[in-house]
């Protein structure tokens, strides 16, 4: 069976206090790559395409470049090389660490992409710096929230591979946590997935949660893990396209 290619998800994220030259920035991200034997690199490159089709003025990789083999961080280089924007900026996920993380960093960077490690960054947009702060995997206890939100102001946009972190998030001034991790639940049963994850711990399965005045985006991902299907409501491999609108 042909593994469906990863669609474009155009959203809009309405944020309050946003600096009006801000207003309509597009911001691509993309999450649980998985390169590897279960993903194939058609299917990588295909969610490269889709994502400089749509012309984003940044990219945002939230995590889990591999699947468990050390060789797969050079294939990180290669399968998501070429993506286009002001600043194309990661994090690591659990399987980035479970594998080689330093190996993965250095793939990330070797096509030019930033690595936040708990650090922010700000990025000059249309005239106005955005806060762009990058939480390093709290599945390996690698976050370090303090060190992170160091020196941040304005908007601030977070890159957290654990959409389960999210209330933390909110407490420290985040406006849009932007996470993946979950894949949906990637084979999803109704009430059986959800009661499932939420055992484990996983209690944002995907799309958009509001925890006060921070907005939390759940992608389901590009990638596999497991096995290479995606089934059930919410599991669409996807590259998310979100606008930035003042509330």
């Amino acid at each position: 069976m042909a593994v469906p290619p990863p669609r474009v998800n155009e959203l809009e994220v309405r944020i309050k206090n946003l600096d009006p030259r801000h207003e309509g920035v597009r911001i691509a991200q993309l999450s649980d790559i998985h390169v590897g034997n279960m993903t194939p690199a058609s299917h990588v490159r295909a969610a490269v395409e889709v994502a400089n089709a749509a012309k984003p003025d940044l990219v945002m990789l939230t995590g889990d470049y591999v699947c468990w083999r050390r060789h797969e961080a050079e294939m990180v280089a290669d399968q998501l090389a070429g993506l286009r924007a002001k600043r194309v900026l990661a994090v690591l996920g659990n399987h980035d660490y479970f594998t080689w993380g330093s190996g993965v960093a250095s793939a990330l960077r070797r096509n030019g992409y930033e690595v936040l490690r708990n650090v922010t960054t700000f990025s000059d947009v249309n005239g106005a710096p955005l806060a762009l702060v990058g939480v390093d995997d709290p599945v390996t206890r690698h976050d370090d929230l303090d060190a992170a939100f160091k020196g941040s102001h304005g908007t601030k946009i977070v890159l957290c591979h654990a959409p389960d972190h999210g209330p933390m998030l909110a407490e420290r001034g985040a406006d849009l946590v932007l996470s993946g991790h979950t894949h949906g639940g990637q084979i999803y049963f109704p009430g059986i997935t959800d009661r499932l994850m939420k055992k484990i711990g996983l209690n944002f399965r995907r799309g958009f949660f509001q925890l006060g005045d921070t907005t939390l985006y759940v992608t389901p991902g590009v990638g596999f893990s497991g096995i290479t299907r995606r089934i059930g409501e919410g599991t669409t491999a996807e590259v998310a396209v979100l606008t930035l609108r003042a509330a």
